[in-house]
């Protein structure tokens, strides 16, 4: 995998991953660390990805309010705000689209 920070390709895959599995990887170029995700509209999300795409579908496909796809998964254990989903909704709908 290339570094996103200097577009290196001398990388390393670390042997641990991050709290939601993603693979880590180390530059020799930069010496910077990085994981699948860095660089992506994906980056800094504290849900997992399949989890963050499943709502927005939801919220597109179903015409759920954004409060309800907030009380909806509160019931699963996944606690965010309405405006969290709305952010992932303007990050991720044109791509979905």
């Amino acid at each position: 995998m290339r570094c996103p920070h200097c577009q290196s390709a001398s990388t390393t895959e670390r042997s641990d991953r991050t709290m939601y599995g993603y693979r880590r990887f180390r530059c020799h170029g930069c010496r910077r660390q990085f994981n699948e995700r860095t660089g992506s509209v994906l980056n800094r999300l504290q849900l997992p990805s399949d989890v963050v795409f499943l709502i927005v579908l939801w919220r597109l496909r179903l015409k759920l309010s954004l409060r309800d796809l907030a009380e909806i998964l509160l019931l699963r254990g996944l606690v965010f705000s309405h405006e969290a989903v709305r952010d992932w909704e303007a990050k991720l709908a044109p791509r979905l689209t």
